[in-house]
């Protein structure tokens, strides 16, 4: 920024949107050439014109967002400023968010005082554009309030940014994530009992889960009142290492069966490891090397534990040296591609 006010703008520097039009005015590698964007896009920019003057909402946000691009003609971000009010003060949302996004930057080489405005009014069109259920302003607005460390950034209530998140986290999965990272504070559950923070947190995850993430099904194991191998076995198609692991894990203790949806062990042990779980490597190398429960393939399994020593994985280490010395002697890959048997092995 141009100022820095202090503590009053300690805030803005949290906007990990950092916001789509700062990511728009940083991608000018991406821009068309000058010569195709003065043949093309000032035709289209020309046609589009008259029903912008005429005061055609959705043209003027599509004109501003072409100025403020800046890939079909040249940008020019006061223009865009001036398309996007026009359309802003019609009530169109999507045109409030990025006039909003584009007065939180610092772009304009503004007076301090003249800044300071300009963040409130920035702050003030997202807030509009939140409060008519635009989902992108709710969670873009919820995020510079509730991550602001003064208690009322600009005049507007956490409260209400708040009421903003937890409506849109119902319906648009980046502020269910984004909701459920502010419940988590940097800390997943090991357990979750049935108490109401935990019925957040549920709720939350039922939504991601049936949008098919992997990460939330898993979790949901982990809670009171839940069925733990439905879950497990859910994450685990999708791909999730620790619930592919505890699955591999569980079959081979002979606790739970396979179901026919259900990848075979090696695959579940695989897919894991491939993604670095080291507790997955030192058990798919021990079970290829032993060859006691699945077809022998000893230069594969050694591969496996090799990278979770070379990893620290301490029980991969110890089970080295008992069997053929220090794990830096054997020779290893950052990927094994595959833990199948070939047909030549015995």
């Amino acid at each position: 920024m141009t100022y820095h006010a202090g503590k009053h703008f300690i805030w803005l520097h949290l906007l990990g949107a950092a916001l789509l039009c700062s990511t728009i005015l940083h991608s000018g590698a991406t821009q068309a050439e000058p010569h195709a964007r003065s043949e093309a896009g000032t035709a289209v920019y020309k046609a589009l014109l008259p029903k912008a003057e005429a005061g055609d909402a959705e043209v003027q946000t599509t004109l501003g967002l072409m100025r403020l691009r800046g890939d079909e003609v040249e940008r020019d971000l006061k223009i865009a400023r001036v398309w996007l009010g026009k359309a802003a003060v019609q009530n169109h949302t999507p045109a409030q968010y990025y006039l909003g996004q584009l007065l939180l930057l610092d772009v304009f080489n503004a007076s301090k005082a003249d800044l300071n405005k300009q963040l409130t009014e920035g702050m003030g069109w997202l807030r509009r554009a939140a409060r008519d259920q635009h989902h992108p302003s709710q969670l873009l607005y919820s995020q510079t309030v509730l991550e602001s460390q003064l208690e009322s950034p600009f005049n507007h209530s956490k409260i209400e940014a708040q009421q903003h998140l937890d409506a849109c986290a119902e319906v648009y999965l980046q502020c269910t994530e984004y909701a459920l990272k502010r419940l988590d504070n940097n800390k997943e559950e090991v357990y979750c009992p049935k108490n109401e923070f935990c019925e957040q947190k549920r709720r939350l995850l039922y939504t991601l889960a049936n949008a098919e993430n992997a990460d939330a099904r898993y979790r949901l194991s982990k809670f009171e009142g839940e069925d733990r191998m439905f879950w497990v076995r859910r994450a685990a198609r999708l791909g999730h290492p620790k619930a592919s692991h505890e699955l591999a894990e569980l079959v081979l203790l002979e606790k739970v069966p396979l179901q026919p949806e259900d990848p075979a062990v090696l695959a579940l042990l695989n897919i894991a490891a491939q993604q670095g779980l080291l507790e997955s490597m030192h058990l798919l190398g021990s079970l290829l090397y032993e060859g006691t429960r699945f077809p022998v393939n000893k230069p594969l399994g050694l591969q496996w534990l090799n990278l979770a020593a070379q990893r620290g994985h301490e029980p991969s280490v110890e089970l080295l040296k008992q069997i053929q010395g220090p794990a830096s002697e054997i020779s290893s890959n950052d990927k094994v591609e595959s833990p199948q048997p070939t047909e030549s092995t015995p």
